[in-house]
């Protein structure tokens, strides 16, 4: 056995020989061993090398075509930060970094971007490149290489091509694809920014886009109800043969105008509220309006003796109108308050217009002429080192199992280990014939 104590082995002979035998390991020892195995560590160095070489020679070139994106001015923050920033907490939101240049960033890689990628290039029938599908599209039919790939993988691998940085400095975004053909990449970086400029134009990022969005589906529930609004009017029309009721209706369009304004001003505030806090000045203005609107509302009700629409009459008139008061009255609310939102939506698109999210295109895309990869310089040199070490560890490992073998119990220990391994190979061997039997 060898034991190891201050750098000083100790071989220890068996079989009668004399114990206690020391020497030391110096690097010249080490030297010597590097010496005799010099022709093994070259065939090693040049085995890395020489597949290096081979390697570079027959991987697929791959080239990247960059395109640098301008984002918003401004500064402007999205998700979280812009609520903050809402709320009148502006100073929190630096720290959560959430930029409109970082949503840019996350949008060119969304599958919303991906996949119209996808469908305007038709990426999935597009065949795969690189050694081995290049083999399997000559070895195969083309029945069975032909067939569509799962969107799934197309996806992830145009995910994995796309590489979308931002200067922390400038803010300027720079987006890279890389192909294996220079026209492709060039044409895939400027499609990354085409779609990302219209995907980020159809969705809500900044409060006023937010509000307008929120705006766009009360119109169209107003209208809604202002067609069935509409509809049942004209139909007790018809039934009743009545087509008005004096001075009383015009009292009733003033009323549901003012209600109308009151629902409008309560749905500005509830919109208002979904990216600002209670404490947010616009909040408060919204909410002292509608308190003023609402006091006028009750005043005008109670002044005309009237109730609620979901009233059952108005005391001013005959009880054989109160139903044609209550439908008109119905039809004039809903009439005011479609025309309100409306405004209320108009108002919002033009504010959301001098607050845009809208992306520049700072540098287009450009032919690459030069391949990205396979950096065959490197790849060889980093290859060639590795062969060095690994040639020396094996030279060493080498040295020892021939120093070894001359021990007779080292050598026993190490047919033992030779005679395991044989015989779970044996083993595994037997297995796979008992199946193949089956």
């Amino acid at each position: 056995m060898c034991s190891t104590t201050d750098g000083v082995m100790t071989d220890k002979k068996h079989g009668g020989a004399e114990e206690g035998t020391a020497y030391e390991v110096s690097l010249l020892d080490l030297l010597v061993i590097m010496a005799e195995e010099r022709r093994f560590i070259a065939k090693v160095t040049v085995f890395f090398a020489l597949a290096a070489i081979i390697y570079t020679l027959l991987a697929t070139p791959i080239y990247k075509s960059t395109v640098q994106i301008m984002p918003p001015d401004g500064g402007v923050k999205s998700g979280a930060a812009a609520m903050l920033a809402a709320s009148g907490l502006g100073e929190l939101a630096g720290g959560i970094g959430a930029t409109a240049a970082d949503t840019i960033v996350g949008v060119t890689k969304s599958n919303a971007v991906l996949d119209r990628i996808i469908d305007s290039f038709d990426l999935q029938k597009r065949p795969s490149e690189g050694m081995i599908p290049r083999f399997m599209h000559t070895v195969l039919p083309q029945s069975v290489t032909g067939e569509p790939r799962l969107r799934t993988r197309v996806r992830a691998s145009l995910s994995d091509s796309i590489q979308s940085d931002v200067d922390k400095k400038t803010s300027i975004i720079s987006v890279s694809v890389s192909d294996t053909s220079p026209d492709m990449a060039m044409k895939l970086a400027g499609a990354v920014f085409e779609e990302t400029l219209g995907v980020m134009q159809n969705i809500a990022v900044t409060p006023s886009a937010q509000q307008r969005l929120f705006l766009e589906g009360q119109i169209k529930q107003s209208g809604d109800d202002l067609m069935k609004a509409e509809r049942d009017f004209i139909a007790y029309q018809k039934k009743t043969g009545m087509i008005g009721m004096g001075g009383a209706p015009s009292d009733l369009a003033a009323l549901s105008s003012l209600q109308a304004r009151v629902v409008a001003k309560e749905i500005e505030l509830k919109s208002a509220r979904r990216f600002a806090t209670e404490a947010n000045p616009q909040v408060k203005r919204l909410e002292a309006e509608y308190a003023a609107i609402k006091k006028q509302f009750e005043e005008n009700r109670a002044s005309t003796g009237t109730k609620p629409i979901s009233g059952v009459g108005l005391s001013r008139l005959p009880e054989a109108s109160a139903e044609y008061a209550n439908l008109f009255r119905e039809f004039k609310f809903r009439e005011s308050l479609f025309q309100i939102l409306l405004r209320q939506y108009e108002s919002a698109k033009i504010r959301e217009s001098q607050e845009p999210l809208v992306i520049q295109l700072l540098s287009p895309p450009t032919k690459p002429e030069i391949r990205s990869y396979p950096q065959r310089k490197k790849i060889v040199v980093l290859a060639t080192i590795l062969g060095i070490f690994l040639g020396i560890f094996a030279a060493f490992i080498r040295h020892f199992l021939r120093v070894s073998s001359a021990d007779p119990e080292t050598a026993s220990k190490i047919g033992y280990l030779k005679g395991a391994v044989a015989s779970d190979i044996s083993a595994l061997k037997s297995v796979f014939r008992r199946k193949k039997h089956k």
